[in-house]
């Protein structure tokens, strides 16, 4: 669906992108994440036509973005990192002037501000409207033509717990439609629950790629499991520290220790045949912020794009 090869980025002496290659597959929902002045919101710029590139070649259904990028912006709904409306229109004007950009029938509006959270205030004024309803209003602007690709850069940007919820819903749901999204978020959380697979931008350059899964393995990232335990006793602890458990601590019957993804299964056979009645477990993985902290260690010296 997009195909990025070798994509560099110069601004002057500033190297903003350094032989950045990604596929991105239809369907897939896939996240950029990286410390500030990595690069993420040129790549994203890039993406749509409004920076060219210093050197290499993108393309979106087979289509190279630089030799035809009206088709291009046909094809993508866009939410920049920062949008502004004109305050003296309503929501509803403002809505209607996209539509019209686009070309769109108008009989849908009030469906695409109702998908976003933002259909009681249509006729309100923008100048009246909180932070996050303008990013609500951003939102709608970027689907309202149902685009078979959207590109998102820091979405949740302002958004309250309610708002984030409804973003999620609504990604879900643009996913389930068959839609490419790409996206671009702080709250790596909000990464970890909607993305397939996730790229590290780090100083221009893309350090991992891989599902949140892969990346833990790559990293050798282990897991604070807990099981319970009938008849636990400190003959447990032992075994389970004989197999490379870390922090093992008992609290009445329950036992919970860090282990390597490879000796968790190991772990439990371990104690079942040894006489102990296992009766839960659960697993609490490696988050995508230690993940993303691994990757981006000693990168401090990062500034702003």
């Amino acid at each position: 669906m997009i195909k990025i090869e070798n994509l560099t980025k110069d601004y002057g002496n500033i190297k903003a992108l350094l032989g950045v290659s990604l596929d991105i597959e239809k369907a897939e929902t896939f996240a950029i994440v990286g410390p500030n002045g990595a690069g993420k919101t040129t790549l994203l710029n890039t993406i749509v036509g409004l920076v060219h590139p210093s050197g290499g070649k993108i393309t979106v259904d087979n289509i190279e973005v630089s030799k035809n990028p009206k088709e291009i912006k046909k094809r993508i709904g866009y939410l920049p990192q920062r949008i502004s409306f004109h305050e003296n229109l309503s929501v509803l004007e403002i809505i209607e002037f996209y539509a019209s950009l686009r070309g769109i029938n108008n009989n849908n509006l009030e469906n695409v501000l109702s998908a976003v959270g933002i259909l009681e205030q249509r006729n309100k004024k923008v100048g009246a409207l909180s932070g996050g309803m303008l990013q609500r209003l951003a939102l709608a602007q970027a689907i309202i033509s149902d685009p078979p690709i959207l590109i998102l850069d820091e979405p949740t940007i302002s958004l309250d717990p309610e708002g984030r919820i409804a973003f999620k819903k609504l990604i879900r749901e643009e996913k389930s439609k068959g839609k490419t999204i790409l996206l671009s978020s702080h709250i790596l959380s909000y990464i970890e629950e909607l993305a397939d697979r996730i790229a590290i931008l780090v100083r221009g350059k893309v350090v991992a790629l891989d599902t949140l899964g892969g990346l833990r393995t790559r990293l050798k990232m282990g897991s604070i499991l807990e099981v319970v335990i009938e008849n636990l006793s400190s003959q447990a602890l032992s075994l389970v520290e004989d197999l490379g458990a870390k922090n093992a601590t008992i609290n009445g019957n329950r036992l919970r220790f860090f282990i390597s993804p490879e000796d968790k299964s190991k772990v439990i056979k371990t104690l079942v045949e040894n006489g102990f009645n296992v009766m839960d477990l659960w697993t609490e993985d490696s988050s995508l912020e230690e993940i993303f902290i691994k990757y981006t260690e000693g990168d401090s010296n990062s500034s702003n794009q």
